[in-house]
């Protein structure tokens, strides 16, 4: 495994003062993958972005855990239902001509 494409999660906790045990929580919750190698947990960028996100629902609004996880399915049924909207609206515009 190529190295280059992963945090070390405890390198990423220390320097932007995240506590491991909110890591634990995502872990908990599904909400992120980690990696692990040579007893170290490593994530890949695109979750760096998800970790901060979650981070700033919990501290700056107060959303629990729960309610993130349940704001998180909410949010990928809405964009599955996008998509579906978009590739319908697109199967109508061949009939509209």
């Amino acid at each position: 495994m190529n190295l280059e494409n992963y945090i070390q999660i405890e390198v990423y906790c220390k320097q932007t003062q995240t506590p491991l045990e909110f890591i634990d929580d995502l872990l908990e919750f599904d909400m992120i993958e980690v990696q692990r190698i040579d007893n170290k947990s490593y994530v890949q960028p695109h979750h760096i972005v998800e970790i901060e996100r979650i981070y700033r629902l919990r501290n700056d609004l107060g959303i629990n855990m729960e309610g993130i996880d349940t704001l998180n399915h909410i949010i990928k049924k809405v964009n599955r239902l996008e998509q579906e909207l978009k590739m319908l609206r697109d199967r109508l515009t061949i009939y509209e001509h």
